[in-house]
């Protein structure tokens, strides 16, 4: 179907998990296992990730070829180290203890989405939900992290600096593996990008990573936070009003700042999304700028609801 969102516009990067993580023997969370911060001169996590000697990527992990392949020995669809399935977009939070991922036939809905699949409802009727699926759907976009495929970092730069720079995207872009006492482990300030640091408070035990209803999304975490991360990279994207801008291509911005529910992870899946924009004009909506790396106008831009369904879900009176 429709082709990845090379870096997602808009989109509040990775908000579940996908980071580099340990043996699938291991529980592996972004609070727990391998991806603790800890201290200490005898540190065991290390060999749950690392080879000295016989590391198959250039970081010196236990498997590859690619990060991405590394981390799906537990967050894949098959993985077996960790409840948080970011490939499918699946969360198996109801198993009570190792092997941790199962049973597979027993999932919730992950709140990032996922790379290959997703379980939003993208067509869903209500006013105030966007539910979940029981059955996974392929995702129409996601954010691209092989680490090798370059694409348009949407809005990040200067005013009327064109549509953005060219930017290769991993999991460990956005996640710090080794732990850092933040939200699902997000870098305050993601790999290649100049920024201010950006914190997002971790929830309190225990944590929640599943949802229901993708569209009420700050039950665990600040959308204020999270949206100032998300601006990290997408600078040009994050708005406290609809005033213009004096940028050229993003003159006037939706509100997007946190206030009233309006935040980037509100609309937009942060790892991908199963909605499909077939409409004829939401099949026909460039991409800002022109910005380079993709032809294709027929995407979702990680946007939860199909056509631009997103929109009736506040706007339900126009």
């Amino acid at each position: 179907m429709k082709k990845a969102l090379l870096i997602g516009a808009a989109a509040g990067l990775a908000i579940a998990l996908l980071t580099l993580v340990g043996a699938s023997t291991q529980k592996a969370s972004a609070d727990a296992g391998p991806h603790v911060a800890s201290t200490g001169a005898t540190p065991d996590k290390c060999a749950a990730c690392h080879r000295i000697h016989t590391g198959q990527t250039d970081k010196l992990l236990i498997s590859g070829p690619t990060e991405k392949d590394f981390c799906y020995t537990c967050h894949g669809s098959t993985g077996a180290g960790s409840d948080l399935a970011v490939q499918s977009g699946k969360w198996y939070g109801n198993g009570s203890g190792p092997p941790y991922g199962n049973p597979k036939s027993t999932f919730g809905a992950l709140r990032g989405g996922g790379f290959d699949t997703a379980l939003i409802k993208t067509t869903d009727t209500s006013q105030d939900v966007i539910g979940t699926l029981t059955t996974a759907a392929t995702t129409q976009s996601w954010h691209t992290v092989d680490g090798t495929t370059a694409g348009t970092l949407w809005g990040n730069g200067d005013p009327n600096s064109g549509a953005g720079p060219s930017y290769t995207l991993s999991c460990g872009s956005c996640h710090d593996p080794h732990g850092n006492g933040q939200y699902r482990i997000l870098r305050p300030i993601p790999v290649g990008v100049v920024a201010s640091a950006a914190n997002v408070t971790d929830q309190a035990d225990p944590k929640h990573y599943g949802v229901s209803n993708y569209l009420m999304m700050g039950a665990d975490v600040s959308l204020s936070q999270i949206s100032t991360w998300c601006a990290t990279c997408h600078t040009r994207y994050l708005a406290s009003s609809t005033a213009y801008s004096g940028d050229a291509i993003f003159s006037y911005r939706h509100i997007s700042n946190g206030s009233s529910n309006r935040a980037c992870i509100t609309c937009h899946a942060t790892h991908g999304s199963n909605a499909a924009m077939t409409g004829s004009y939401s099949a026909a909506v460039p991409w800002p700028g022109g910005g380079s790396g993709t032809t294709d106008n027929n995407n979702s831009r990680l946007l939860k609801m199909d056509n631009r369904g997103i929109c009736i879900k506040c706007h339900w009176d126009k």
